[in-house]
Formats: structure tokens, sequence, C-alpha cells
């Protein structure tokens, strides 16, 4: 599974996205409710205070001793050096400050803000308390700055945990979302295995009941596939078996004909004996490519393939003295043991010879190689790129038309190859040689026990 386009990861991801967009609006509600809060608990915390600081100031601060009274306060809350969290100011009737805590602090006029109310500049809010018998009102301020501190606190106190929150529930999203996921991996592998040789009904057991819709609808699918499929199989080797016996009649005459007409022109003769050998390889292509895609796999009992090989060599060379002497195999007696159909190996080993000897260099030898578990053949030519030596293995693929080939025999030799457990791969140039190609063919070996 992708990691950047796991369904897994996306949910995770979406639902962290989701849950770290709501503990920003809560943080933002938050924020706005402290603000509000804390406005409210410090404006009553003024008002209280008020009558206090009214009762510890009008001793200190006769009126009839004039204003040497306020600069000896004064000089007493000078101590505090540093600006304060609150500050405070006694006021006469007349306007007149004669006590405050701080000489740089720009107290309001209660003539012009009125009394008993708040009043706030770019520093301070202010409370303005009701005037006294004598007329006089206290001013206390409280920092703006210290309030908005103290709401910024706690807020990182309620907001800081979230944020490795928010990194946790999504590693836990994302294990809960692949746990719960899980069936579908498994019908995707069940998916996976499924191709034209394999298409038997997924197993619906242990599935959630939104999958068991999806395994059924495939299930159809694949059951119409797979008769379609046996259908084509079924009519592509009932229609070889029908055409071998007419093919091999008509065969069987044309050279007859050409036999009776010796020293006449027998170029249409010709023509139709190549044709009717074309028509008969084609049948025999059909035959194999039934028996490749049929997939019936390995047999399961041991067998010598070096045999198998040399008959297919002796079949292949036959009277022809050119072709016997352009093929050169192992000569080893040692046996090779394989679990593979005898069948399916002779098809895979007279395909590739057959291409080698159709596509090689007509005047440079073929190579036969026999390992335990490997049949290589290597044929001299020119070099083919790599994106079209790909493409040699699928259903009608040709790399040089001129060879007269079905574009069959690859494809069929890969499938078999492949339905027998091995594998077919095609290297160009050659092994060990600077053009050509060679065609390893694998397939698994048996060993037998010495007792």
């Amino acid at each position: 599974m992708s990691r950047s386009h796991s369904l897994a990861r996306r949910v995770a991801l979406f639902t962290s996205l989701g849950f770290a967009v709501v503990v920003a609006l809560s943080v933002l509600v938050m924020a706005a409710l402290l603000r509000v809060e804390t406005d409210e608990q410090r404006d009553e915390l003024l008002r209280e205070m008020s009558p206090i600081v009214m009762g510890l100031l009008m001793p200190a601060a006769p009126f009839d001793r004039g204003a040497g009274v306020q600069s000896e306060f004064a000089a007493l809350m000078a101590r505090d050096g540093e600006e304060t969290i609150m500050v405070f100011a006694l006021v006469d009737q007349s306007g007149v400050v004669r006590v405050k805590s701080r000489g740089d602090v720009a107290f309001p006029d209660p003539r012009v803000t009125g009394t008993n109310r708040f009043y706030a500049d770019a520093r301070y809010r202010y409370y303005i308390s009701a005037p006294n018998a004598d007329g006089a009102v206290v001013i206390l301020g409280d920092s703006s700055g210290e309030r908005t501190e103290a709401v910024l606190e706690s807020l990182v106190g309620f907001a800081g945990p979230l944020v490795p929150l928010v990194a946790i529930s999504f590693l836990l999203v994302r294990w809960i979302t692949r746990s719960a996921l899980r069936p579908l991996d498994h019908l995707r592998d069940e998916i996976a295995a499924r191709d034209r040789g394999l298409l038997s009904p997924l197993d619906s057991a242990g599935l959630p009941s939104e999958l068991r819709t999806v395994v059924a609808t495939l299930n159809g699918f694949m059951s119409r596939l797979s008769k379609a499929l046996d259908a084509e199989r079924h009519f592509a080797t009932n229609a070889a078996h029908e055409l071998r016996t007419p093919l091999a009649v008509a065969l069987a005459k044309t050279q007859h004909l050409r036999s009776r007409h010796t020293g006449h022109d027998l170029t249409d003769i010709d023509a139709v004996e190549q044709a009717l050998k074309r028509m008969t390889r084609l049948v025999e292509r059909l035959l194999q490519l039934g028996r490749a895609e049929a997939g019936a796999g390995p047999s399961g009992v041991p067998i010598n393939v070096r045999e198998v090989l040399e008959l297919v060599v002796e079949e292949r060379a036959g009277a022809n003295a050119q072709i016997a002497a352009r093929l050169l195999s192992d000569p080893s007696d040692t046996p090779v043991l394989s679990g593979i159909s005898a069948d399916d190996f002779a098809i895979v080993a007279a395909n590739l010879i057959d291409n080698a000897l159709r596509y090689g260099a007509g005047d440079r030898p073929i190579t036969l190689a026999l390992t335990a578990g490997a049949l290589t053949v290597s044929n001299a030519g020119q070099v083919i790129a790599p994106e079209d030596l790909a493409t040699l293995t699928t259903r009608f693929k040709r790399h040089d038309a001129r060879g007269g080939g079905l574009g069959l025999g690859l494809y069929i030799s890969e499938t078999l190859a492949r339905n027998s457990g091995g594998g077919l791969t095609l290297h160009s140039p050659a092994l060990g040689a600077r053009d050509g190609v060679s065609a390893v063919f694998t397939f698994p070996v048996v060993t037998l026990d010495a007792g």
C-alpha cells in the first residue's frame, strides 16, 4: 500500500485536521471568554477596593493641609520604582489630585468622565468611585497589559497540552484506521491474485457487511468473465483440433501435386504450400495457447528435461543439416530433474528455438545451455531496445515482421513458464555477447534423496 495515497493515512490526516480546527475554534472561544471573565473579575476587584483605599487615603491627606500632603505621599509612593500593576489617586471635588501612587500616570478628571464608572486609556483601566461626604473620589487603575498577560497565560495553560494531543490523535486515528481497514487490504490481495488462470470466487467470510456486497459483485463479474474466457479457449482448442486433419491432408495433396509436375512452373503450388504450412503453425499455436491459458501448472511427476530437450532439438534439426549445424547444445548427459510437465517444457523449448532460428542471424550458431533450473537459448543478431524487449511476451507482438512469426510463441512460453512455477526473461545483447538475444527459461527442479 502506497503511503502517499493510502486510505488509512488520508482518514487519519483529515480526522486530525478536523480535530485541529475544533481545537483552534475552542481556543478562540476560550480566549474571548477568558478576556470577558478576567475583565469582570478585575473590575469587580477595583470596585470593592475603592472604599478601602478611600479609608486609607483620607486620614493621610486632610484637606486643610493643602498640597504638602500630596508631595509627602507621592514621595512615599515613588518607592514603587517600576510600573506597578495597580495605581490609585485621591481627587477632591475641585478636580485637584491630593494623593497619587505614580507621578507619570495621567489620571482621568472625574468632572469630565463622571463618577461611579469605569474608564480606560492605552495603559490602564480605571474605576472612578462615587464621591464621599467631602466630595472626594478615589480612582483605581489596573494595568491593561497585565490583564492581557493574565489572559495569555491562562490560554497557554489551556491550549498548550492540546498541541501534542493533536499529534497523538493523528497517530491513534491512523492506527485505528489501519486496523479497521485490514479486511480491505486482505480483499485487495485476494483480487490481485486473480488473473486469466485464476478466477475462483472471493471468500467473503469475516468481511464487514459493506465489503460483502462488493465481493458479491466481483464474484458475479469474475464468473461471467471466466465463462467468456472458457468459451474463447474451448473455441480455439476445438477449432484447432478440427483444422489439423484437413490441413494435413491438404498439405500432403499439395506436396503430391508438386511431385507430379516436376519441371513445370511451381510458383502457385509453392505459394499454396507455404500458406498451408503457415496455417498449420497457426493451428499448432492455437492448441498451445489453449493449453497455456488453461493454467494446468506443474505435473508433480519428476522428469529428466534434458531428454525432452534432446528430442526437441532432434525434431527441429531432422534432415536439415543446416539447422543441425547451427544448434549447439551442451554435450553433458547429467540428468536435470523437474516437476514441470514434459509437454509444457517441450513447447517452451521448441518455441524459443524456433524464435532463435527465425529471427537470429542465419549464418551464426544458436547455443542451448541447460543447467539445474534454467534453459538458456541465445542467438546472434541485432540488439533489441529494452522498451521493445519488455513487450515481446505479449500477444501477437513481433519485433520483426519479416520473420513470418505469429507473435504468440513468447507469450505462450512465458505463460507456460509462469504456470509451472518458473518464468521467462529476455536479455539483449545476449548473455556474454555484444549482440543478439538470450531467452532464459527458469523452471522448478527436483532433488532426489540419496536414500
